[in-house]
């Protein structure tokens, strides 16, 4: 799903209000909160706001949340007073549905459900984990051991390798041979 689906879903939740007889009050709409946009509708008794906001659950995912919500402060509809503020915190939520984001690099963001988010996201931690590491070193002493002995002749001048005395550990993508008191990174 792009955005201009969640546009659309903005649209429809708009316009199903307006097909019962709400139309537009401009009266309540000054101010910023923060959300992406929304809209205020009146019937001439009530008003509802459809609203468009943002969200962050702080483990991860994240996205935009649909909201219609009805007015529950005292603010009279087709007021001219601008200075009546909806607080979103305080609407009578009607309905609200999640969209969220299911990539965190690309400017055009893609959008699901909260399954498919999470999948989303144990993907993205699992990359993270098996990325090279400079915090975890892997001892690859038993498979190396034998293939390093010449190069432990050769690079610390020792004649009589004991085995049980090498060690090689996979640290960061590259490979340190130790022996004795003697260590040397392979290229």
């Amino acid at each position: 799903m792009k955005f201009i689906d969640i546009n659309r879903e903005f649209t429809a939740a708009a316009n199903s209000y307006m097909a019962q007889g709400y139309y537009i009050n401009a009266g309540t709409m000054g101010g910023s909160q923060g959300e992406v946009a929304h809209i205020d509708l009146t019937n001439g008794t009530e008003i509802i706001r459809v609203l468009l906001t943002t969200f962050n659950n702080y483990l991860g995912t994240e996205g935009v949340e649909l909201i219609v919500g009805r007015v529950k402060d005292d603010i009279k509809p087709n007021q001219e007073d601008r200075w009546n503020t909806v607080w979103n915190e305080r609407l009578e939520v009607i309905s609200n549905k999640k969209f969220y984001r299911l990539n965190n690099r690309a400017q055009d963001g893609f959008y699901g459900t909260e399954e498919e988010a999470n999948a989303a996201e144990e993907k993205r931690f699992d990359r993270y984990k098996s990325r090279r590491s400079n915090d975890s070193a892997l001892d690859v002493t038993t498979k190396a051991a034998p293939m390093v002995k010449k190069y432990i002749h050769e690079k610390f001048g020792v004649r009589r390798v004991k085995m049980d005395d090498i060690k090689v550990v996979k640290h960061g993508g590259r490979y340190t041979v130790t022996y004795h008191k003697h260590t040397a990174q392979l290229h």
